[in-house]
């Protein structure tokens, strides 16, 4: 009798330990980590930028600069590895400005090429922040300028109508002939869904630059831009429309002379953009995909010196 009592408590305590596993299996299945995903996402698009000046010599000589016309095809792309709330990302873009001015038989070209990644946590739900860097390569009438540029971003997703978002960065351009510039880029922008494929988002950027020339003089460089643009997800495949506009003010000051100049850009752009790697809404995607790494100042815009170049008066 006792041993069949052994027996059949054997038998309950076994199948009872065979049903708390398989109930833990079927737990870890409902709850299992799902790994990591790729995502990503590609830009194309065309910008026409209206640029005028100013020059100010000192005693009340202020004149106005030729008026330049700047037009820019540019890409973008950028891939994303998610690994929970950890996220990987790398990216690529392009802008290609061309000037055609009156002086010169043949256009001015400006290639700005980017290469750069952000390492961030994200929880889709509430917020997303981390780190970016990029390097920038400026090929302007066959000069080489480098660019460097690395900060801290995050954004906050307020419900399913807003997002907030902030940018502060430290840049280092490595100009020819003795010349060291470097400052901070900061920006803040805000993003409303009307509905959720269709988004309207107004950007302000700043930036504070000081240059030394080869250590003989010092100049300032400063400037800020607001931008607007909205963007629809015509195709539940991944495919948006995006246009927008572009105000910028930039001004270069000698420390030690009375001779400024300043240059202003009027931008509308335009162009398709692709989702891949993800399903959803166009918020969705916006909050689980890549992020902006690119510089207003440093890529979207002509560079400044050429630009004070081209717009300075002849007679």
């Amino acid at each position: 009798m006792t041993n069949k009592l052994k027996i059949s408590a054997s038998a309950a305590a076994l199948a009872l330990a065979l049903a708390v596993s398989t109930a833990s299996v079927k737990a870890a299945d409902v709850v299992a980590d799902p790994g990591c995903t790729l995502s990503g996402s590609v830009m194309a698009g065309y910008m026409y930028d209206w640029q005028n000046s100013s020059f100010d010599f000192g005693e009340d000589n202020d004149i106005d600069g030729k008026d330049v016309d700047w037009s820019t095809p540019f890409g973008e792309g950028a891939g994303l590895v998610t690994c929970g709330g950890l996220n990987v990302q790398a990216d690529v873009a392009y802008y290609a400005h061309s000037a055609d001015v009156d002086f010169t038989d043949s256009d001015i070209d400006q290639t700005n090429t980017h290469i750069g990644g952000a390492l961030f946590y994200r929880d889709p739900s509430a917020w997303a922040g981390g780190v970016q860097a990029s390097w920038i390569s400026q090929d302007i009438e066959s000069e080489d300028i480098d660019v460097f540029r690395v900060g801290l971003f995050g954004e906050l997703y307020l419900n399913d109508m807003f997002t907030f978002g902030g940018m502060a960065a430290y840049y280092n351009t490595d100009w020819p002939f003795g010349k060291d510039e470097d400052g901070f880029e900061l920006a803040a922008w805000g993003k409303f869904y009307v509905t959720p494929d269709f988004a309207l988002t107004l950007r302000g950027d700043a930036m504070f630059g000081d240059i030394d020339f080869d250590g003989d003089e010092s100049a300032d460089i400063d400037g800020y831009a607001i931008t607007g643009d909205g963007e629809y997800l015509v195709w539940d495949q991944g495919l948006a429309v995006f246009a927008g506009a572009r105000y910028a003010d930039r001004e270069f000051d000698f420390d030690d002379e009375n001779v400024s100049f300043e240059i202003e850009d009027f931008q509308v752009f335009g162009g398709i953009k692709f989702y891949f790697g993800q399903d959803g809404t166009l918020i969705e995607r916006q909050r689980t995909g890549t992020v902006d790494n690119t510089s207003v100042f440093h890529e979207k815009l002509p560079d400044f010196f050429i630009s004070a170049e081209l717009a300075e008066p002849r007679s």
